[in-house]
């Protein structure tokens, strides 16, 4: 499905592995509209 754009995914935010803290007090707190996404590598 996402191949044919039937379905994509809505990134809210991205936060690097270092800020994996504030990725998750993120969520807590409901704020994100989408997916919060935290990178591993640069």
């Amino acid at each position: 499905m996402v191949e044919d754009k039937k379905l994509e995914p809505v990134i809210d935010r991205v936060f690097p592995f270092a800020e994996i803290g504030q990725a998750f007090a993120y969520l807590e707190f409901g704020r994100a509209k989408g997916k919060v996404v935290v990178r591993i590598q640069e």
